[in-house]
């Protein structure tokens, strides 16, 4: 099963998750960006003051997405996967930027995801 915690920064996400981790040891805790070895490289980049476009930030996102999704989520699909964030919060922030559509989010969070 995996669980997205969504939500602004600072609302308690972590806490909640870092709470079910303590209760539930078994679970398994991720976030997005930086849940594997190349999600930590995304973040950093994307942390940076990158100079990046906005097409090309959000391609590093979808990036970090298909890694997570076969590093993390599709290994343990027999488990409980908690995921600070992931794509409901990348959809949100692409649209913020006013620069992409939903459906075009949607199709391309799809593909990352397997589908």
């Amino acid at each position: 099963m995996y669980i997205l915690f969504e939500g602004i920064d600072t609302c308690g996400k972590s806490t909640q998750i870092e709470l079910l981790s303590q209760k539930y040891p078994e679970i398994i805790v991720t976030k997005e960006p930086g849940g594997t070895h190349f999600g930590k490289k995304a973040r950093e980049i994307l942390l940076s003051d990158s100079l990046a476009s906005k097409r090309a930030e959000l391609l590093l996102f979808l990036a970090d997405r298909a890694e997570h999704y076969e590093e993390v989520v599709a290994p343990n699909q027999d488990n409980i996967v908690i995921s600070d964030r992931g794509f409901l919060s990348g959809i949100g922030y692409a649209l913020a930027n006013d620069d992409f559509d939903f459906d075009t989010l949607v199709t391309l969070n799809r593909f990352a995801l397997k589908g």
